[in-house]
């Protein structure tokens, strides 16, 4: 998976100020529909699939991160990404806060490669210092560098 043709540096936000899972919810929907037609990105229509879906169980992976998602009737898998400076409760199996949440849409006309893309996704950056590393980066370009680094480095391997 190449992570840059999914996330582009104007849809992840570095955000002190976000403190509870209904309002990183909000930002990651607003980043989701940027740069996009509201008539197929609509944000609320995205929150209120991201929510649903996490109703049904926490996203957060553990090690400060989480990967909310939802299917949707889109043209094509879509990423953002939110960076808290506070970590937010979302019941992670490890019970530690979420830093990083790295919002997923993909087309609701193929589940598979929702689930092939979804088990990639955790995979390669469910890391115990994945989190920490976004942090410190602080800057979206860096980030999405590290990003595309991690994806590569698991092709080759």
């Amino acid at each position: 998976m190449d992570i840059v043709t999914l996330l582009s540096t104007d849809r992840i936000a570095l955000e002190p100020e976000v403190s509870s899972k209904k309002r990183a919810f909000e930002t990651l929907s607003m980043l989701l529909a940027k740069g996009e037609s509201e008539r197929v990105f609509n944000h609320e229509g995205i929150f209120d699939s991201l929510f649903s879906r996490e109703k049904l169980g926490s996203t957060a992976l553990g090690n400060g991160i989480a990967i909310p998602h939802a299917c949707m009737d889109i043209p094509g898998p879509k990423a953002a990404l939110l960076v808290l400076d506070e970590g937010i409760k979302m019941d992670a199996p490890d019970k530690k806060p979420v830093h990083v949440l790295l919002g997923l849409l993909v087309p609701s006309s193929n589940p598979e490669t929702h689930h092939a893309m979804l088990s990639e996704l955790a995979l390669t950056i469910n890391r115990r210092d994945t989190a920490s590393h976004i942090r410190q980066l602080g800057d979206p370009e860096l980030i999405l560098d590290f990003l595309a680094s991690l994806f590569v480095r698991d092709i080759a391997a």
